[in-house]
């Protein structure tokens, strides 16, 4: 699932925006500044030295050497030059460096102005001092990035109790629980999985497959997560309270104790016990992908069911073709939503020219295609169709510079769809935003500190006994009842407590 495919990293799934009103600004020459796009005059003053802006991106794999990212930085800076009088010293790193290095930046106050981060940080950044509240600064200087997102309540998703820290990702907002099959064992034996909505249907499916590969596993495990078979919303980050039916409900409860968790340990289990999941998958720390690809597994669940989740799984499994199918209607959270956001640093020397910076490349599509594709000619060429391919004789590991990482981007939708995405890619990503359920929760984040150590006390508890259960290794009618009951010795109560108090201050305040 996309938040557990980062390993811990982060909680996973986004936001997105409309194509409407996401057009590059009109550009202007001459100390008088630039008109906007409400054709009002700004403050860009061309009279001044030019104002480098910092930004730091992180990637899920190795990131473009230093000259490949100054070449493409250096097409960037003509245009922002002209525009805005400013220029961007941009850093790509690969996220086995990213934590480590953005902890040191913001900690030193360092010249960091724009960065990319997980969204389940910045409640703690905020508490520490690293972060500028950017709410202000969206208000006079990025209303074009405001109107590139459904609503406002969207756009200024990360904030903690009004104070915001970031603004999303562009990407798919909502998560949905989904399973993969390996297309050609679908065809192999002639099953139609069109019917199939529910576990118990995949139960039946299993039980076909199992009899005529007796040797495969019918699911590929992930111990790090459980495919949630109602709509919830996670509160607090720590995927342990949530509420369920979170556009009529609001009570917060621990997941373990719900009826849902104790549905899928049950399957898990039985599925455990007839050989269908790996025996070690509880302690696994293989992906699960790579059984997939070798031909070991059958299956696996997943959270993305958004128009690109098929082929970007398909990737994850070296190619394999995949038949996804939906169990679930799409639920938008305000974790889904911006599991990443881009945020100003309380070290940046000028916040005000970040925000416009940082606005600029939300709205620009020259700017984002060259942050995602590199330069026309040399990294990628415009087709017949008008969509970008690579140059004749070069693939992604022969050109230069070729993130292809939208989802990680500050806004793929101003882009040019790459061919194999189709030209309509960002129509149906919006169409798929557009009809998703909306928890009446989103923009709320939970703040910790009042419930800091029973969290971690309960966290520990959690620990001993999640990926047992997830996978399926243990009775749940025995350890379910264990881990609620250490869970509470732990304070878990008090946490749920505190959780419910800020919920309800929470719908209060948006009621009024």
């Amino acid at each position: 699932m996309k938040r557990r495919i980062l390993s811990g990293l982060l909680i996973a799934a986004m936001m997105t925006g409309t194509l409407a009103g996401c057009g590059a600004k009109d550009t202007g020459n001459g100390s008088q500044g630039t008109e906007t796009a409400e054709g009002e005059a700004s403050d860009i003053n061309f009279d001044e030295d030019p104002y480098e802006v910092n930004m730091l991106i992180a990637l899920p794999a190795a990131s473009p050497n230093d000259s490949e990212v100054k070449r493409v930085t250096d097409k960037i800076n003509e245009i922002t030059l002209e525009n805005l009088n400013m220029t961007l010293n941009l850093t790509i790193l690969p996220f086995s460096a990213y934590l480590e290095q953005i902890q040191l930046e913001l900690s030193s106050g360092a010249d960091l102005d724009i960065f990319v981060a997980p969204t389940a940080y910045g409640p703690s950044w905020v508490d520490a001092g690293f972060l500028t509240d950017m709410g202000p600064l969206l208000d006079q200087y990025g209303q074009e990035t405001l109107e590139s997102y459904p609503s406002k309540e969207l756009a200024t998703a990360p904030n903690l109790n009004g104070y915001v820290y970031g603004v999303p990702v562009h990407k798919e907002i909502s998560q949905q629980t989904s399973i993969y099959f390996r297309t050609d064992i679908l065809d192999k034996y002639n099953i139609d999985v069109s019917n199939v909505k529910t576990i118990e249907d995949v139960d039946a499916i299993f039980d076909e497959v199992s009899a005529k590969e007796p040797d495969m596993w019918m699911v590929a495990m992930d111990n790090l997560g459980w495919p949630e078979l109602e709509p919830m919303d996670y509160i607090g980050g720590l995927e342990t309270y949530a509420v369920l039916d979170p556009t009529e409900n609001s009570t917060v409860e621990n997941v373990f104790e719900t009826d849902v968790f104790k549905k899928w340990t049950t399957y898990a289990h039985k599925w455990f016990d007839k050989g269908w999941i790996n025996s070690g998958a509880a302690s696994d720390t293989e992906s699960y992908y790579t059984y997939i690809s070798s031909g070991q597994a059958f299956a696996f669940f997943n959270d993305s069911g958004h128009p690109l989740a098929e082929k970007d799984q398909e990737s994850n499994c070296g190619g394999t073709d995949l038949t996804m199918v939906n169990l679930e209607e799409s639920i938008a959270t305000t974790a889904t939503a911006s599991s990443f956001c881009y945020c100003i640093s309380s070290g940046s020397e000028d916040p005000a020219k970040a925000m416009q910076m940082l606005n600029f490349i939300e709205t620009n599509a020259d700017v984002m295609n060259l942050l995602n594709w590199g330069v026309e000619g040399e990294d990628y060429v415009v087709n017949s169709d008008g969509l970008l391919d690579y140059p004749e004789g070069k693939d992604a590991s022969t050109v230069g510079y070729h993130i292809g990482a939208g989802w990680i981007l500050p806004n793929q939708f101003v882009c040019t769809p790459w061919c194999t995405d189709g030209a309509d890619i960002y129509e149906k990503m919006e169409e798929y935003n557009n009809n998703t359920t909306i928890s009446q929760l989103m923009g709320f984040t939970f703040d910790p500190t009042p419930v800091q150590d029973q969290i971690s006390a309960v966290s520990n508890v959690k620990a001993e006994y999640y990926k047992a259960l997830v996978t399926g290794a243990v009775d749940p009618d025995e350890y379910i009842e264990k881990l609620v009951q250490e869970m509470k010795d732990a304070g878990s109560e008090e946490i749920i407590a505190e959780m419910q108090k800020q919920v309800d201050e929470f719908l209060q305040n948006k009621s009024e």
